[in-house]
């Protein structure tokens, strides 16, 4: 039953993107709206946790990512991947942009690399007490993981585990085959558990 309800879920979605698409295409007013509202939250977060919590540089990211989703969106190709993988790695690489620039004038904030703010969405719990015990937990152990994961491991982990990814999208995210991109996801998976258990 709960399978039933996921592949259901999945098609509401890929239907739903490909209205979109539709409509992008069509140079649909509306669809330029469905398109901030469906992915622009998902993005800013997503920007966020790899920029240290730099909103202004994640709304910049946000902003220039869905400016050229319109601007390509003739180039989309669904038969090579979904559309919300090719959004993401648009966003990827806008990240992956702005960090070089920041690099190159030494003021990327310390921790950029830490997808920090999504895993404590993901673990956070709805009370209040035991959520704040839980985000402090979670903060300990993204502190211990940043210091044995590479950062290629560490966002396979955040795809994967926080944004519910499968190994081909993040292949395609990351510009890895599929069979890479799981070996990275356990690979990273089996460090991170050994470094928590010798830890603890």
């Amino acid at each position: 039953m709960e399978t039933d309800t996921i592949t259901s879920t999945v098609h509401t979605a890929d239907r739903l993107d490909q209205s979109l698409v539709d409509g992008l295409r069509r140079g649909d007013h509306a669809a330029h709206g469905l398109l901030c509202d469906r992915y622009g939250p998902m993005l800013y977060g997503f920007a966020a946790a790899r920029l240290a919590g730099d909103s202004l540089s994640a709304e910049e990211v946000v902003a220039q990512t869905l400016t050229d989703v319109c601007r390509n969106i003739r180039v989309f190709n669904p038969n090579r991947s979904a559309f919300g993988t090719w959004v993401y790695g648009i966003a990827r690489r806008k990240i992956q942009s702005l960090r070089r620039k920041l690099l190159s004038k030494k003021s990327l904030p310390a921790g950029a690399q830490v997808s920090l703010d999504s895993i404590l969405d993901a673990v956070a719990d709805s009370d209040a007490e035991s959520g704040m015990l839980g985000q402090l937990e979670a903060r300990s152990v993204v502190e211990r993981l940043t210091q044995v994961l590479s950062d290629s491991e560490m966002e396979a982990l955040t795809l994967h585990y926080v944004e519910g990814f499968s190994f081909r999208e993040i292949g395609r995210i990351i510009g890895r085959s599929e069979k890479a991109a799981d070996s990275l996801v356990r690979r990273a998976k089996q460090k991170a558990r050994e470094r928590l258990v010798r830890d603890d």
